[in-house]
C-alpha cells in the first residue's frame, strides 16, 4: 500500500512538473506573439482569439491543476495517516519482537541449561555403559578362551572315544559271530523250555486236583466217659476225636473245628445219639454263627437220634464246627463234610 502511494505521488509530481512545462510553453508563446505584434502591427483579432482560446486552456489546465493538486494533497495525507498507522503497528511489532525476544533468549537458555545437564548425564551413562561394555568385551574373550579349550578337550576325547568305538565295533563282529553258534543253541533250548512249561502246566493242573480233594468224617470215641455234655455255657464244640477220613488234612481232631483250605463250596452233615432223659440235638456253627441245627427234647423214649445237612460257600480260613446245646448231652455222634467244587 504504502509503495502504491508513493507511486502515484510521484506521478502526480510528474504531471504537475509537465503542466508548468505546458504553462511556461504557452508564456513563451504570449511574449513571442506581443514581440510579433508589436514587429508587424496591424489586425491583432485573430490574435487575440488565439490568446484567448490558449488562456482559456491555461485556465482549464490550471484548474485541472488544482484539482489534481487537491486530489494530490489528499491522497497524500490519507498516505500520511496510512504511514501513522503503519509506523504505530510497527511500533507494537518491534515491541513485541522485543518481548519475544526476551522470552525465546529465556527459554533458549533455559533450554541450552537442561541440555547441557542431560548431555552431561548421557556422557556419564555413556562413560559408564562404554566401562561395562569393556568388562562384557573381557568376559566374553575369557568365555572364549575358555569355550576352545573346552572344544579342544572335546575333540581329543572324541577322537579317543572313535579309537574305544572301533575297539569295540571289532569285539560287536566278533560277538555277533560268537551270538549266531549261541542262538542256534538258544533254539534248541528254547524247544526244551516250552516242553518243560508244557510239563509244568500239567504239574500245577495235578496238584490242583489234588488240592481240590477235601473231604473229612469223624466220630466220638465210644469209651466210659462217652457222654458229652451238659454244657456249661451258652454252646459246647463237640471234639470228634476219632478220625475215619480226613483228605487234605482240613478237619483238626484235637479241636474238633474245619477249616477251609480253599474257596469253594461245601456239603456238611452231622448226626448225634442220646438218651431220653437229657436234651440232644447239636448246631452246626460257621465263624462262631449258628447256620442251622437239630433238637429232641427229654421225653419218654428211651433214645433220640437227630441229623441235619447243609450246603456251605466258605472262602479260605473260614471255620466250621458242632456245638452242643446247653444242658444237652449226647452220646456216639457223626460230623462229616467234603469240597463240592472249588470257585475262584
Amino acid at each position: 500500500m504504502k509503495t502504491q502511494t508513493k507511486t502515484e505521488f510521484q506521478n502526480t509530481k510528474t504531471q504537475l512538473k509537465k503542466h508548468k512545462e505546458d504553462i511556461a510553453s504557452l508564456k513563451r508563446e504570449v511574449r513571442d506573439l506581443v514581440e510579433h505584434r508589436e514587429r508587424v502591427g496591424g489586425n491583432f483579432s485573430e490574435i487575440e482569439k488565439k490568446l484567448d482560446a490558449t488562456e482559456k486552456q491555461l485556465r482549464d489546465k490550471t484548474a485541472k491543476l488544482e484539482n489534481l493538486e487537491t486530489e494530490t494533497e489528499g491522497a497524500f495525507n490519507d498516505t500520511q495517516r496510512l504511514l501513522s498507522l503503519y509506523k504505530n503497528e510497527l511500533s507494537n511489532l518491534t515491541t513485541t519482537a522485543q518481548r519475544l525476544e526476551v522470552k525465546v533468549e529465556g527459554r533458549l537458555d533455559s533450554t541450552r541449561t537442561e541440555f547441557d545437564a542431560k548431555l552431561k548425564e548421557v556422557q556419564n551413562k555413556n562413560e559408564a555403559f562404554s566401562t561395562k561394555l569393556n568388562e562384557q568385551s573381557a568376559k566374553v574373550d575369557e568365555f572364549k578362551e575358555e569355550s576352545d579349550r573346552k572344544l579342544r578337550s572335546i575333540d581329543t576325547q572324541l577322537k579317543t572315544q572313535k579309537t574305544t568305538v572301533d575297539t569295540q565295533k571289532a569285539d560287536i563282529d566278533s560277538l555277533k559271530s560268537s551270538t549266531a553258534g549261541i542262538k542256534t543253541r538258544l533254539g534248541s533250548a528254547e524247544g526244551k523250555l516250552a516242553e518243560q512249561n508244557t510239563l509244568k502246566k500239567a504239574l500245577n493242573r495235578l496238584t490242583a486236583d489234588a488240592n481240590a480233594k477235601v473231604a473229612f468224617s469223624a466220630t466220638i470215641i465210644e469209651s466210659t466217659h462217652v457222654f458229652t455234655g451238659p454244657g456249661s455255657s451258652h454252646k459246647k464244640t463237640l471234639i470228634f476225636n476219632r478220625v475215619l477220613t480226613n483228605i487234605g488234612k482240613a478237619y483238626n481232631s484235637k479241636t474238633g473245628i474245619f477249616t477251609a483250605p480253599q474257596k469253594g463250596v461245601y456239603h456238611f452233615s452231622f448226626m448225634t445219639f442220646g438218651y431220653s432223659g437229657y436234651t440232644s440235638g447239636a448246631i452246626l456253627v460257621k465263624n462262631g454263627h449258628y447256620q442251622v441245627s437239630t433238637w429232641e427234647f427229654k421225653g419218654p423214649d428211651a433214645s433220640d437220634t437227630t441229623s441235619n445237612a447243609v450246603i456251605l460257600e466258605l472262602n479260605v480260613g473260614d471255620c466250621v464246627s458242632i456245638s452242643l446245646w446247653q444242658g444237652g448231652k449226647v452220646h456216639s455222634s457223626v460230623f462229616s463234610g467234603f469240597l463240592v467244587f472249588p470257585t475262584s
